[in-house]
């Protein structure tokens, strides 16, 4: 019988270790681990509402820029983020209230993402060489020499 006791005992601490364990998980694991797999699915939108958006889209910039977003809207360039050639949003306006002067990117290596000549665009899409429709340097601001951005021709 004295065996016993000891067995008994050793089985109080096991049991009493296995609900240490247990309890001690339910603390540490979240209620969604485990759901959809081996792994936390909800974890993607606790990043996504952990952040502040850098991009708002052109909605956010007609806010301030009204009668620019609507010439916009009409023009070529109406599939074009404002943000594409300007920045994010959020380095323009920041929360306190204060407005800062975007950085307008002026290169034509932007202007070529959308207009280099490339085989597998649409005829119609206005598609160029560089080097042979820019006369001169191909620096800062050479494509807006000529071209509006904002009201595009051809």
């Amino acid at each position: 019988m004295e065996h016993a006791r000891h067995v008994f005992r050793a089985a109080l601490v096991v049991l009493a270790l296995l609900a240490g364990v247990g309890i001690t998980r339910g603390f540490l694991v979240p209620p969604t681990y485990g759901l959809h797999g081996p792994y936390r699915w909800a974890n993607v939108a606790e990043q996504m509402n952990a952040r502040t958006p850098a991009h708002r889209g052109p909605a956010a910039c007609g806010a301030c820029h009204e009668d620019e977003l609507r010439r916009r809207a009409a023009g070529a360039h109406r599939a074009v983020s404002c943000e594409i050639c300007h920045g994010p949003l959020l380095a323009h306006v920041a929360g306190d209230g204060r407005v800062t002067s975007p950085t307008v990117d002026r290169s034509p290596a932007l202007c070529a993402r959308c207009h280099r000549k490339v085989l597998g665009r649409p005829a119609a899409f206005p598609q160029v060489v560089l080097e042979e429709h820019v006369e001169g340097p191909l620096d800062a601001g050479a494509c807006l020499a000529c071209h509006d951005p904002h009201a595009p021709t051809p």
